[in-house]
């Protein structure tokens, strides 16, 4: 078969996978799909899905600097951040999911927690952000959040956590650390992905304490379930008191990160760490205090001010007094009884107005008298007298400021005033204007205005010289064009007073230092009570995050209840006692003393901390080399592809002003932005990365697949005619039919596939571009008729494509490949921090798992069919035949062809199915010319065929031989094989053997001398004994000598039935029988042989005798008579085993005279001995026998009894033996021979008693 090429190459990407061992991944951590793929309108729409997809795809939360951020669309122009606070969110994202925020105060940890939520979102990994703080500060979160990073935020406290969840696509939920704890396991796991824990030192008592609080339990339950995907704690200070706070944090992140807290237990951090008690824990042993830091840095993130190297400024707090009018005097007096008897909420509204301005009091008490809260009568008084007052003490004392700024810089002086009143904030702007002074004001109502009045009082030199803001309209305004604040009322919430200088000292102002003018009524509970304690809090307080530290260690801080603690509570009371007449000048000093010893007791902390924590920079960064990506290259840049798309969708775009662009979108008009920043006016839709207009837009491109699929051969059939055609004509068949065996698809081209490598917390997606070549890309249709490609295609396999060989591409992609090696390293880290825990350890192991997703989103190319035909075509006007082709339609040609051969009969080329082989000469030839044999239907060429001379049949020439009797040529199959020789003859020329039927030429024949039988000449055998000749089957073989004889000639033997020559058999002794010599044996008494049966085997020597010539035990056992052994006692002679010995006198005895029970003893003796017979045989022996013992055993004997043997040849004697003094008397037993007159063996030596003899224990 010939394959021929039609233009394929086997491709780079083949020749890659030749070179490349393709990493194997489990299928569970790989799976490959397609979407699926409609026609695109144009090659236009097609470039556009593809930009879109571009825009789509997931980055990886790899960040080495700045420029990998995603985010910075959301805030660029809001915030510029500083560098540490970019390396904080690079350190988090090395360290996902899980980090410790620790940086100095004063450092913006808000902002670098805001970054790194932002970047999260940018990236599409968080959504809902759930942010645990402290009650006070919860406003400066919200206000971080919507100001500078475009992320709503809500705040709620109590039940109302429950039913929080952020409002769109996109927000924060703040609450606090009491509502956590009542509320938080009741949370919806899949509402927040992120939580983040300011101040999280709150949880510091985990470990260490007696008691440990609820809200730190419930947090580590939190986090051991992980319920949140990424967790990020800020505390400036990790250690507060004891060691025990930062084991504590430490044991947090382990537990959210599923590690084994690499400190130990809490008893071995006692032992290894604390160098003081436990119970103090407040040093850190020096010897292992680059363990400790090593332990700590590898879970937190920590930037000391001095490492930051930032200016900030210096702040001047001035204490601003303004002597009030009689008519302020008597405002205070007309408020102070009334006051007593309202609730808290309400005296603390009007006291805050009171300080603010005369006006803002009287709009207070009216908007109080409306509702019911105050009387009317108080709020007609208070307007009465407010109308008849000049202008207020503080309005003065605020020009005596503004003349002496306008005095010290004429030119480019700025101030910025604050008050919590707008009434008071109208009346500030109209007493400045009067004199003369430009002014700009920013309120909640301000906001269109705002950057113009900014952009103002920015210019140099300034257009506006006093900006007058409001709380509810500063925020996330930055005024450090500004120098001079201004509080113009306090608040008594320290955090808020906070924010307001934060808008002037600011991190690397261009300002050395910052002045705070608190403008107060001197010689009032403002002085004296509100004015000294703020005026504390702001001189020694560096940043807002300090405030809440100060407060909770001067033991100020809010209880986060109902408001019934903390500082603003506690100035109240001072107020309401003061009013009331009392003297609270020692309560206020106390006040004032706790705050500055908290600073100090922190200020000494600090310096603990930083003496055990030292510097991040000790502590290099551990862990696998930070993946290196090929950069993202986009075929459209950001707004040339909205442009595109909108157009695409039917929304046309006309240029606008400024920039802007003008479209209808659903029946609406759009104005739209593709700038990278906004410009912050709500009415204009932005479209850049990471908005979610755009990403609605790449939603919308993205959403069906999309192909650019040309099809090369729109009839293939008809192109498969002509090709087929063509080929006949070089062997001049023709042809008859036509049928399709099959269709393959082959597909050259490109297909683009999305891939996504991700592991629990992390994703990198890719569009990769696979060249794809129709030597690897075809498919076999199930149809066997050629079609047009679809519109839609559902899988690529459809086209030809082999999906396996795309899924295999997908590992080779350098990116994915290098995203799959850092988190396998990051994987090998993680599963050692479970330190041997199984359970944690699969769990790690399963989150830092890379698995792949490989998508087709895309195909472009063209499509080409390959036929298999089955083709009928005739030759020489009547053959038919038959040949499977393969051809590439639409000009291809011919792709598999039969190989053509040669007829050895016409000399032509054919199809070497065509030809068939001469069975006799093995030469080619078309089948239709070759003759066939009429036996066999073998081929072969005419010249090698023969007439049968038997049969008269033509057959092929080697299926004739020649007869041996006759010399004709006959078929093979006529003829009859010698048995013999094996030469052939015709059968009636033939003999059959007898004895094995095989058929015998007249000369192979002899006739048996036995049974006159014919048989063959080649297995003719002779007897030894007669001589006669016969087939060897009619002979046997004797069976001692293996010689042949006739069966008659033989003897056979009476036990084997054997048949021998005559004279071998002997008789047996005992039966008579004539048998073989093997079978008789030899008896070793007699000598006489007989048949093994009779013989039995000696149990003492093992020799073999005849049964009768044995001697037998009483157990069946035999010897020879000469094997047999005497009996002590009787004389007679026994086979051995019927004797055994005497345990009294060791003499071997017949087993008949002896006990029955163990040990064997002579019965006789025993009877004696137990004087239960008293025989006195052979009594004129007993004397001498008497005699004949004493010798052996010494003593007086006095024979008392003796018995006969049955052979009357031994006693058995019993005597009682005396010493010869008599003192001792023996009972003794022993046999005695009579002749010749001797004790036999041993004397039995014991005593008598009423129970019998018991033998003496030798």
């Amino acid at each position: 078969m010939v394959r021929r090429s039609a233009g394929h190459t086997y491709g780079r990407w083949g020749a890659l996978f030749d070179r490349l061992q393709i990493d194997h991944m489990s299928r569970s951590d790989y799976t490959f799909s397609s979407k699926i793929l409609r026609r695109s309108p144009s090659a236009k729409d097609y470039s556009l899905y593809r930009a879109g997809l571009e825009w789509s795809l997931i980055d990886p939360i790899i960040i080495n600097s700045r420029a990998d951020l995603k985010s910075e669309a959301r805030w660029r122009g809001l915030i510029e951040p500083f560098n540490h606070q970019v390396t904080n969110l690079i350190n988090f994202c090395r360290r996902l999911p899980v980090t410790l925020l620790a940086d100095d105060v004063g450092l913006g940890k808000t902002i670098s927690a805001g970054l790194i939520a932002s970047e999260l979102v940018a990236r599409r990994r968080v959504n809902g952000i759930l942010i645990v703080a402290p009650k006070l500060l919860g406003p400066q979160w919200k206000e971080e959040l919507e100001s500078k990073f475009n992320i709503p935020t809500q705040i709620a406290t109590g039940r109302e956590l429950l039913d929080a969840k952020p409002e769109g696509e996109i927000g924060a939920v703040i609450t606090t650390y009491n509502s956590s704890r009542l509320y938080l396991e009741r949370l919806p796991q899949e509402r927040f992905q992120m939580l983040i824990l300011d101040e999280a030192h709150k949880l510091r008592n985990l470990h260490g304490t007696a008691t440990v609080p609820k809200v730190a339990t419930i947090f580590k339950e939190v986090l051991l379930d992980r319920r949140f995907k990424f967790v990020l704690m800020l505390t400036a200070t990790p250690i507060q008191n004891r060691l025990w706070d930062l084991y504590s944090l430490v044991d947090l992140l382990t537990v959210a990160r599923g590690h084994t807290n690499p400190f130990g237990t809490n008893g071995e951090f006692a032992r290894n760490f604390i160098a003081d008690k436990p119970n103090q824990a407040r040093q850190l042993r020096p010897e292992m205090r680059d363990q400790f830091r090593s332990i700590v840095y590898g879970y937190m993130s920590r930037v000391r001010r001095a490492d930051a190297k930032l200016h900030f400024p210096d702040r001047n707090v001035v204490l601003q007094r303004a002597m009030p009018t009689a008519g302020e005097l008597d405002l205070i007096r007309l408020i102070s009884e009334p006051i007593q008897s309202l609730n808290r909420l309400v005296q603390i509204s009007i006291l805050q107005a009171l300080t603010s301005s005369p006006h803002a009091l009287a709009a207070q008490l009216e908007t109080m008298a409306r509702k019911g809260t105050v009387p009317e009568e108080l709020a007609l008084k208070v307007r009465a007298l407010v109308r008849s007052l000049p202008d207020s003490a503080k309005l003065r004392g605020l020009a005596e400021l503004v003349s002496q700024l306008r005095r010290e810089r004429p030119d480019d002086w700025r101030m910025v005033v604050f008050t919590c009143r707008r009434e008071t904030q109208t009346t500030i702007e109209s007493y400045l204007q009067a004199q003369g002074i430009t002014v700009g004001t920013i309120n909640g109502d301000s906001g269109g205005r705002n950057s113009e009045t900014i952009a103002r009082f920015r210019q140099k030199p300034p257009a506006i010289h006093v900006i007058v803001s409001t709380e509810a309209g500063s925020e996330g305004v930055n005024l450090q064009a500004a120098n001079v604040l201004v509080n113009f009322d306090l608040p008594w919430n320290p955090m808020i007073v906070e924010q307001r200088i934060g808008r002037v000292q600011r991190l690397a102002s261009e300002h050395a230092s910052v002045s705070i003018y608190n403008v107060i009524l001197a010689g009032t509970f403002e002085e004296y009570i509100v004015g000294r304690l703020v005026e504390k809090l702001q001189t020694i307080s560096h940043a807002i995050g300090d405030i809440e530290s100060l407060l909770e260690a001067s033991g100020m801080a809010d209880g986060e209840g109902d408001g019934s603690s903390g500082f603003e509570e506690q100035i109240r009371k001072l107020v309401i006692d003061s009013l009331s007449g009392k003297d609270v000048a020692k309560e206020t000093a106390l006040r004032e003393q706790s705050i500055a010893d908290a600073k100090s007791t922190l200020e000494a902390g600090e310096r603990e901390m930083d003496e055990m924590l030292g510097s991040m920079d000790d502590t290099r960064h551990k862990g696998p080399r930070g993946p290196s990506l090929p950069p993202v290259i986009r075929s459209m840049a950001a707004s040339e592809f909205t442009l595109a798309a909108l157009e695409s969708l039917g929304s046309p775009v006309a240029p606008g002003l400024n920039g802007l662009h003008l479209c209808t979108i659903d029946g609406q008009k759009q104005v739209l932005s593709t700038a990278d920043t906004h410009s912050g006016d709500k009415s204009v839709v932005h479209y850049a990365p990471g908005k979610p207009a755009f990403d609605r837009l790449v939603s919308s491109i993205t959403q069906s697949g999309t192909h650019d699929i040309q099809d090369a051969d729109s009839d293939a059939l008809q192109d498969a005619r002509v090709i087929v055609q063509t080929w006949l004509d070089r062997f001049a068949a023709s042809l008859k039919s036509l049928k399709v065996v099959s269709v393959t698809r082959c597909f050259d081209g490109t297909a683009l596939v999305q891939a996504r490598a991700n592991v629990a917390h992390d994703a990198y997606e890719r569009l990769i571009e696979i060249p794809c070549s129709s030597a690897e890309h075809r498919l076999k249709q199930r149809s066997k008729t050629p079609v047009p490609i679809s519109d839609v295609i559902e899988r690529p396999s459809e086209v030809g494509l082999d999906e396996s060989r795309l899924k295999d591409s997908l590992l080779l992609d350098p990116g994915i490949a290098e995203f799959r090696r850092f988190y396998l390293e990051r994987r090998s880290e993680e599963v050692g921090a479970a330190a041997g825990d199984a359970r944690r350890a699969k769990k790690l192991e399963d989150d830092f798992t890379p698995r792949l997703t490989g998508t087709v989103v895309g195909l472009t190319g063209m499509l080409h069919r390959e036929l298999a035909l089955q083709v009928s075509y005739v030759m020489d006007g009547t053959a038919t035949y038959e040949s499977n082709l393969t051809v590439a339609a639409g000009g291809g040609g011919l792709i598999e062809t039969p190989d053509l051969g040669k007829c050895a009969e016409t000399g032509r080329s054919v199809p070497t199915e065509c030809l068939g082989q001469c069975e006799v000469s093995g030469s080619a030839a078309l089948q239709h010319v070759l003759a066939a044999s009429a036996i066999s239907g073998r081929l072969a060429l005419p010249s090698r065929t023969v007439i049968c001379a038997k049969s008269g049949k033509r057959v092929l020439e080697d299926e004739v031989a020649i007869s041996t009797v006759t010399g004709l040529k006959i078929e093979r199959s006529l003829l009859t094989s010698s048995a013999v020789s094996g030469r052939l003859a015709e059968p009636e020329n033939c003999t059959t053997c007898a004895f094995t039927s095989g058929a015998l030429l007249p000369e192979e024949v002899a006739v048996s001398e036995i049974s006159q039988k014919p048989y063959r000449n080649d297995q003719q055998a002779r007897s030894a004994v007669s001589g006669i000749t016969a087939h060897l089957s009619e002979l046997v073989t004797c069976a001692e000598t293996n010689k042949l004889l006739a069966p008659a000639e033989g003897e056979r033997c009476e036990i084997s039935n054997k048949l021998v020559v005559p004279g071998l058999l002997e008789h047996c002794s005992v039966s008579g029988m004539r048998v073989l010599p093997s079978e008789l044996e030899r008896c070793k008494v007699s000598g006489r042989k007989a048949l093994r049966k009779y013989l039995v085997t000696s149990s003492v020597s093992n020799c073999r005798l005849l049964d009768s010539e044995a001697i037998h035990s009483a157990a069946g056992a035999a010897c020879t008579p000469n094997e047999t052994r005497p009996c002590a006692w009787s004389g007679d002679t026994f086979h051995p085993g019927d004797l055994a010995r005497c345990s009294l006198t060791g003499l071997r005895i017949y087993k008949r005279f002896m006990t029955a029970k163990p040990p064997a003893r002579l019965q006789a003796l025993v009877e004696l001995l137990d004087h239960t017979a008293h025989p006195t045989d052979a009594g004129d022996a007993w004397p001498r026998i008497a005699e004949r013992a004493a010798a052996i055993l010494r003593g007086r004997y006095r024979i008392e009894a003796a018995r006969l043997s049955p052979d009357k040849q031994h006693l058995a004697v019993t005597a009682e033996v005396k010493t010869l003094l008599g003192l001792w008397v023996q009972h003794v037993g022993f046999v005695y021979s009579l002749k010749p007159g001797q004790v036999l063996g041993r004397i039995a030596v014991g005593k008598r008693s009423a129970g019998g003899w018991t033998q003496a224990k030798s």
